[in-house]
């Protein structure tokens, strides 16, 4: 307590954060996780499933094996709470009687006073210890199942849907299992203290009592057929959850090629969608929950009068207040466990589902290791047993070899079959192949990453760490240089060895801030081009024997990637003078010659292997590429570093602006008011809800707080008239109108529950969604660049989910707690009026504490919620990026990482727990000076045993509804930090669009395609946001293009190419003094166009294809606005050479999985969705002629980004169909570093450092000595 009397006394003049210590011994998760691998043997990851599978309640059984101290410790304490509860209905009969007594003792009164303070002191010691201990075992539960589902996610098979799954179970689930695990030791001891209390009424009234028992059974009976509904309710509505939850981490991550694509709005709906499916959902559970609670509530309600309307024995004050009390105890303790038990076996559900996420299959990893003991021929695996036959001996020389492989991502469905090949140490192997071939197929094998495979895959050594680089390049959120590090050690010249062999020195002289600026969320603020450099410099630095390259040149212009080659893989590059084992798959198929070996891939199995000089005179594949054999000439010739250099003072003089370099773009959530509250924060959710909403929750409240406290002051004129001579009602009036308060207090909850749990979340939890959804939809691309999408998913994930549970929990708690007390508050001072004069002294003394409590816990509440962003923020990144962090090795480092971000994530939401039981021991004081008070007032003035019994009768619940009101109400205020970080989201991200943008052209426009830019200059620095000027991305653009023209942009990386596509789409803003007529599209000007509308009719296909969280159709990523037909589809699909694809994995309305399309499938499914849109446009367009002819002289404007940079050349070829076909009449603007399908084009721009350096010809350009075009294509070596 000592640590949080400190902590609270700080907050009083400072941050809570100052007070911030580490977690207690027993807490921190390495230390927790070491004693449940004694419990949960090391062995688990392989033997997982069979552990738990055929066992329901296996997770359970492993908790409470783990954690069984932790569990136990607090019973003894429960136990005396239990003992310090009874001893109360014991002593209001001993005092009532003593009252009773024409003549009383002092000495006696003096004993009911300590007697009194005993009592209650022990109650509140006692609750305070047991329910700390009790705490600390629900954090050890939390600790113990994040650790596992990560670990467990580090181990996911690629292809498999679970880390959507995995990353609500590690949020949403998790806390619903420490909300079920919150009143675990109520239950058990609320059964005890029913019995007990039973038997006490059975010696009172004989079998009476019988009366409250069968209300309870009655009760407990309709519970239990409720309680069947409960899993498979709480299921569904964590499954809505999961859907949600996946799918808009996906938008976040993929924000800026979703605005490029026009479906940002179209996604934005279909994520609404599912929020209200969610809802429907969980109504279904809150249904249940609020039945449970009625059911809870009915003994505590309806007992007493049924009770009292039996009983045939002869009534006095002493025996009703008495039996009043021990009716309390009997049907209180049962409403907690009625409430209590959807929760505990909700929290169970979330426990099978975490279970069924443990179980799924792992990551096999099917390749062998020669062992260095060669004389045995001994092999040993990796990470699990092959289950292969005996496999020959490699020679010395060969690093990998492959027998008799067969391997694909579905069962009896393999990409490559009969693989055979060796790769042999130090060699420089190169695989090619047209697109779909597998050749990211053939690296997620050389790293034992497929799912299915068949044959041998042997390693001569165990490479626990190989340097890897995806197709899809992986990227922290983090500066440039941690992402090279990774977990290594910062060795100078190695790190600039490798930066300058992959180009990055020039880059980093363009940014602001160099090797330390941000790459944002997965890498968001970098073209292309620079992650894929940025990965490849990772896996340099890594100084690993074995190298997987997959496709590193995508997104490169022609003289990077040449330069990159010569340092890096060239006679003299880092890899040889290393003599590293390298395997490159690529489409740069004009560095073949330099290879040592080739492997061509085709028809699913190895089309030919061997020397490029051998191929070359075989007439297979490799001739085919129409390759010359040769190592020199000026198109194989490096950089020199005269010319680096000479880039290098361009870029210091002509630095361009880029998205990193803008420092004010991320949103700060936290409130200033975080300390003191904001009353605002309340009015913006009962907004949400609806003011009558509101209105009707506080009126119901009300009415139970009457309903609940007169009954009591009713059996005192009850008591009154039966202590007369003469009764002036009978039995009954007094019964019947007792039991007609009780049930209007049933009825007034009842109400009070609908209101707040089904009619408000619904409409509150909506509409808060929905708002925020359209800022984060809304809001500009700098706001993406520099905020962590842990930040942004946990304003989805973990605030929402306060709203839908905590927050109208605690909400109602804290009117249900309010009323009651104030009722009660009337009540008490009836047997003495002098006990009212301490109500001022009360208030004062409860306004202090809970300002001085409220200073604290609201902080960590928020602390909480933002510790938690960070652990989810690198959850997702690990997810995304596992099989790069398999390959480096870096799994382990991932583990502690997690560690440690969940012991931060820990300290507020324990140290929280801690404030609050520190508050119910100091509330606890206070109700026993009360005690104490009011039993030194009845002995000392003889008070009237009626009020007295009802004084003391309404003091045994007073304690708790006072304890309640600050409890609950501080759990509002925390929860409602939900409401505040969404009220401050929404008004601190401004929209990207700005006043006066508010024209949307018709549905057909464009309708020529005309773009017209005078002296256009364009920074993602603001004038606001940086001292002095701007550094430009778009430097003084004039250019003109003509309806129909087909112009390339070409330059090198880091040039500005996306930057004019982004501008086109008024993704970047040009300079605010730009004038409406310097940037126009047919006539109209982009200052004044809607950016969604903009977006929606210009066509564009980014350089990265977007799609939905894995398990989506291949129709709804095809078209995920749901506008056109199946054979619509189909045609499309047919069009772009996937439909046999489609066809093989199921047809057009199976799950599709991203992670199993090659690039160069995913790029042409981007392509296809761009031609649905095209021809979607047709019937928009009035005019004559059939659809046919109108489809093919409709004109528009087509943007593309890069879309030729992962295809092969046959793919390249389908591309160029299309858009000579179907996009004939449109404007075609094509951003592009591979020249070949470009060529035909009518205008080639040749971009630098932003500026327009070079307009023409192609052709003519081409073939003009000095020009720079002509320099790109012999660096192409075209």
């Amino acid at each position: 307590m000592h640590l949080v009397h400190r902590m609270l006394t700080m907050a009083r003049y400072h941050s809570v954060t100052q007070a911030l210590s580490g977690l207690c011994t027993y807490l921190p998760a390495h230390q927790i996780g070491s004693y449940h691998n004694i419990c949960w043997p090391s062995d688990r990851t392989a033997d997982s499933s069979r552990k738990l599978k055929g066992d329901s309640y296996g997770l359970v059984k492993v908790l409470v094996k783990t954690l069984l101290v932790p569990l136990l410790l607090p019973i003894p304490l429960r136990l005396a709470l239990l003992g310090f509860t009874f001893c109360q209905p014991f002593f209001i009969e001993k005092l009532l009687d003593h009252l009773s007594r024409p003549e009383i003792e002092a000495n006696v009164g003096y004993g009911f006073i300590g007697a009194a303070i005993l009592i209650y002191l022990g109650m509140a010691v006692s609750a305070a210890l047991c329910w700390y201990l009790h705490h600390r075992m629900r954090a050890m539960t939390r600790s113990i199942l994040v650790t596992e589902i990560f670990s467990r996610a580090t181990q996911a098979r690629i292809g498999a849907d679970d880390h959507n799954a995995a990353l609500t179970l590690m949020s949403t689930d998790i806390e619903r299992i420490r909300l079920g695990l919150r009143m675990l030791h109520n239950v058990w001891a609320g059964v005890i203290q029913a019995a007990l209390a039973a038997w006490m009424l059975y010696i009172r009234l004989g079998l009476v009592f019988l009366v409250p028992i069968g209300v309870v059974v009655v009760c407990f009976t309709l519970l239990g057929v409720l309680v069947n509904f409960t899993g498979d309710s709480q299921r569904a509505w964590m499954t809505g959850v999961q859907k949600r939850v996946g799918l808009t981490a996906t938008v976040i991550a993929g924000m800026k090629n979703l605005k490029l694509s026009g479906l940002a709005s179209t996604v934005s709906s279909f994520v609404q969608k599912l929020r209200v499916e969610e809802l429907a959902a969980g109504a279904r559970f809150r249904k249940i929950f609020i039945l449970a609670a009625m059911l809870g509530f009915t003994p505590m309600l309806i007992s007493p009068p049924l009770t009292l309307a039996f009983t045939r024995a002869s009534l006095d004050t002493s025996k009703v207040f008495t039996s009043l009390a021990f009716l309390m105890l009997l049907t209180n303790p049962l409403s907690q466990i009625f409430t209590s038990i959807p929760e505990l076996v909700s929290g169970i559900a979330c426990i099978g589902r975490i279970q069924a996420f443990l179980e799924c299959e792992t990551r096999h990893d099917f390749r062998q290791v020669l062992s260095n003991r060669k004389k045995n021929l001994n092999f040993t695996e990796i990470e699990a047993d092959t289950g292969s036959s005996e496999i020959e001996t490699a020679p010395d020389s060969t690093m990998i070899s492959i027998k008799n492989g067969n391997f694909g991502w579905k069962e009896n469905v393999f990409v490559l079959q009969d693989i055979n090949a060796n790769i042999e140490k130090s060699s420089f192997t190169m695989v090619v192949g047209p697109v779909g071939s597998g050749k990211s197929t053939f690296c997620k094998t050389l790293l034992g990453e497929i799912p299915m495979s068949r044959g041998s895959v042997v390693l001569s050594m165990r490479c626990p760490r190989i340097g890897f680089c995806d197709q899809t390049a992986f990227m922290w959120n983090g500066t440039i240089r941690d992402n090279i590090l990774g977990f290594s050690i910062y060795d100078e010249k190695r790190y600039n060895s490798v930066i300058q062999a992959t180009a990055l020195s020039v880059d980093f002289v363009k940014l602001t801030q160099g090797d330390q600026t941000n790459v944002g969320s997965d890498g968001i603020t970098l073209s292309g081009g620079q992650k894929q450099r940025v990965s490849l410099a990772r896996a340099l630095y890594l100084e690993s024997d074995l190298v997987i390259l997959d496709d590193v040149f995508s997104g490169l212009d022609a003289d990077t990637e040449l330069h990159v080659f010569q340092r890096v893989f060239g006679p003299g590059g880092l890899l040889q003078q290393r003599r590293t084992t390298v395997v490159l798959c690529t489409h740069s198929v004009r560095f073949l010659p330099f290879s040592d070996h080739v492997i061509a891939l085709g028809d699913n199995t190895i089309k030919e292997q061997g020397s490029f000089k051998e191929l070359a005179e075989q007439g297979g594949y490799v001739q085919s590429l129409g390759i010359r054999d040769s190592a020199g000439g000026d198109g194989s010739e490096a950089v020199s570093e005269t010319a680096a250099s000479k880039e290098r003072t361009e870029a210091q003089k002509d630095a361009q602006g880029s998205p990193d370099g803008s420092p004010g773009a991320e949103v700060n959530l936290d409130d200033p008011n975080r300390a003191t509250g904001d009353k605002a924060v309340y009015k913006y959710y009962f907004l949400s809800m609806g003011l009558l909403v509101a209105f009707c929750c506080f009126f119901l409240a009300a009415l139970w707080g009457f309903f609940t406290n007169f009954p009591t002051i009713w059996l005192k004129f009850w008591t009154d008239d039966i202590s007369s001579e003469t009764r002036s009602h009978s039995h009954a009036y007094y019964v019947g109108i007792y039991a007609l308060l009780q049930v209007s207090a049933l009825i007034s909850l009842l109400l009070l529950g609908i209101t707040l749990f089904i009619v408000s979340i619904k409409r509150a939890g909506a509409n808060l969604h929905h708002d925020t959804l359209t800022t984060l939809i809304q809001a500009p691309l700098s706001f993406f660049t520099h905020t962590d999408t842990g930040v942004i998913t946990n304003l989805f994930s973990q605030d929402l989910n306060l709203i839908d549970t905590e927050l109208p929990d605690a909400l109602l708690n804290t009117l249900f707690c309010v009323f009651q007390a104030l009722g009660q508050a009337a009540v008490m001072p009836t047997s003495s009026a002098y006990l009212a004069i301490s109500y001022p002294f009360l208030a004062v003394l409860l306004y202090s504490v809970q300002r001085f409590y409220l200073r604290t816990s609201r902080q960590l509440r928020l602390l909480d919620l933002e510790a938690k962003s960070p652990l989810y923020t690198h959850f997702m990144d690990t997810v995304r990026g596992i099989t790069t962090l398999r390959a480096f090795g870096y799994i382990s480092d991932e583990v502690s990482k997690n560690a440690r971000l969940l012991n931060r994530s820990q300290q507020p939401a324990y140290l929280l727990a801690m404030v609050q039981e520190w508050l119910n021991l100091v509330l606890d004081m206070i109700v026993m000076i009360l005690a104490a008070v009011l039993t030194a007032l009845a002995v000392r003035l003889h008070s009237n045993s009626g009020f007295t019994g009802a004084s003391l009768v309404t003091l045994m619940s007073f304690g708790e509804s006072l304890s309640g009101i600050v409890i609950y109400y501080t759990r509002l205020e925390t929860s409602i930090g939900a409401i505040s970080r969404l009220k401050t989201f929404n008004a601190t991200v401004k929209p990207e669009g700005k006043e006066g943008e508010d024209m949307v052209p018709p549905g057909n426009w464009p309708q020529h395609g005309s773009v017209e830019l005078n002296n256009v200059s364009a920074s993602y620095q603001m004038g606001s946001e940086s001292e002095g000027e701007p550094n430009l991305a778009l430097d003084n653009l004039c250019l003109s293009i003509k309806p129909g023209e087909k112009v390339a942009i070409c330059g090198r990386t880091g040039s500005g190419k996306s930057s004019l596509v982004s501008l086109l789409l008024k993704l970047l803003d040009p300079l605010q003094d730009t004038p409406n007529e310097g940037l126009l599209i047919d006539g109209l000007p982009l200052n004044n166009l809607d950016r969604d509308a903009l977006r929606q009719r210009v066509i564009a296909v980014p350089q990265e294809a977007v799609f939905l969280p894995d398990g989506a159709t291949f129709k709804e990523n095809l078209d995920p606005s749901g506008l056109s037909t199946l054979d619509e589809c189909k045609a499309v699909l047919i069009d772009i050479g996937l439909w046999d694809f489609v066809q093989g994995r199921g047809g057009i309305d199976a799950g599709m999985t991203s992670s199993t399309l090659s690039g160069g499938q995913r790029q042409l499914m981007s392509i296809g969705r761009s031609l649905l849109r095209r021809r979607a446009r047709a019937p928009q367009t009035p005019g004559p002629g059939n659809m046919t002819e109108r489809i093919k002289d409709q004109g528009g404007l087509l943007l593309l980004d890069e879309v030729n940079s992962s295809v092969d050349q046959d793919m390249e070829l389908i591309i160029k169909r299309i858009i000579e076909t179907e996009f004939d009449a449109y404007t075609v603007i094509a951003v592009s570093h591979r020249l070949d399908m470009i060529m035909d084009f009518d205008t080639v721009v040749v971009l630098d450092t932003g500026k327009l350096v070079e307009v023409g010809n192609p052709r003519a350009l081409a073939s003009t000595e000095g020009s720079r075009f002509a320099s790109l294509v012999r660096a192409g070596g075209k």
